[in-house]
């Protein structure tokens, strides 16, 4: 059995795995170790990553931001309308989801779930690794933000089972960060801030590490940013010492 480690972002996303003790970036097709959290249904394939960029379709069933819908029952439940009026694609809430809408007004009509669409973008992140290991990924680690509700979160696990992976652990991502760093510093009986600044969300979590043991104290932050982007940095997570 092969497990990964996967952050999906809201703009970018990357899959790692251990290697010799110690974690490794998984590079794409591009040779980067991020891939574009963008998926392109160009019938009759559906493309992820930086494929999905160069699809020859309509703009409008180009889509992102599938992280800012997922576990949202209506639109209006988005904390800032504004980023409605900058996307490219078509939105719609049906049966209580809020989703996107392929062709919209033509014979091929088609709503989409967000958790069906970030699936394919974790498709593509174990396919990427799939390629690197030579062998078969049967389960991930999934980083969330520490923010995220039980519908993003139950939303998050279906996108997961979707993709065909065996959902091995849900990890906030401040939490992670502050494990990654420590595993980097080899701190003992220290307090940190952890600082989660990515394309879509932001994490601020209090972290206290006791021997090997690592406790959130507190977490803050906003699961919509004011910034709507289609395109930036990948979620990069800083730790700072206190």
């Amino acid at each position: 059995m092969v497990y990964i480690g996967i952050d999906l972002g809201t703009t970018y996303s990357c899959v790692s795995v251990i290697e010799d003790g110690r974690p490794v970036a998984i590079i794409n097709e591009d040779g980067k170790p991020t891939m574009p959290s963008v998926v392109a249904y160009c019938d009759p394939e559906i493309l992820a990553g930086n494929p999905a960029l160069m699809c020859n379709t309509d703009v409008t069933n180009i889509l992102y931001d599938s992280k800012r819908l997922i576990g949202r029952k209506f639109l209006h439940d988005l904390s800032n309308a504004d980023i409605r009026q900058l996307w490219t694609f078509n939105v719609d809430t049906r049966n209580s989801k809020a989703g996107y809408v392929l062709n919209k007004g033509t014979a091929k009509d088609k709503f989409l779930k967000s958790e069906e669409v970030s699936a394919e973008i974790l498709k593509k992140l174990k396919e990427n690794a799939k390629k690197h290991l030579s062998t078969k990924v049967t389960g991930a680690v999934v980083t969330v933000p520490a923010l995220f509700n039980s519908d993003q979160i139950e939303a998050t696990k279906r996108a997961v089972k979707l993709a065909g992976l065996e959902l091995k652990y849900l990890l906030e991502e401040p939490t992670s960060a502050a494990i990654a760093y420590n595993h980097k510093k080899k701190f003992d009986n220290s307090k940190l801030l952890i600082f989660d600044f990515g394309g879509g969300t932001l994490d601020i979590s209090i972290a206290e590490i006791k021997g090997k043991n690592l406790e959130v104290k507190a977490v803050g932050g906003d699961t919509q940013l004011d910034e709507a982007v289609a395109y930036g940095a990948a979620i990069v997570a800083n730790a700072i010492e206190v």
